[in-house]
């Protein structure tokens, strides 16, 4: 998995390309908090994600709760169809705002 996080004023978009696994989470998780913090506004985008598992889901829940604490928002952009099933399927998709 890569990650790349373009700035955009006070919020960012996260570019992430891979899978989002238990191998992957502890970085994606340390990207996504290092943005939640600095950032009022944060985009994930999944155009190039081909896999999350349960430690990825919760890697991006993590990113909501942080966002969402201070009132900030977080958004999910270019789901492909296997990720928005797990989306639907643990409920996430109802917490975020997927574009």
């Amino acid at each position: 998995m890569e990650t790349k996080v373009i700035e955009n004023g006070d919020g960012a978009e996260i570019v992430i390309n891979g899978r989002l696994d238990t191998k992957t989470s502890k970085e994606a998780e340390a990207v996504f908090s290092e943005a939640g913090n600095k950032y009022d506004s944060v985009s994930l985008n999944m155009a190039d994600v081909s896999y999350v598992s349960s430690a990825g889901i919760r890697a991006i829940r993590n990113l909501y709760m942080i966002l969402y604490r201070k009132s900030g928002k977080l958004s999910v952009k270019n789901v492909g169809e296997n990720v928005m099933e797990v989306f639907e399927m643990t409920g996430l998709s109802g917490l975020l705002n997927i574009e």
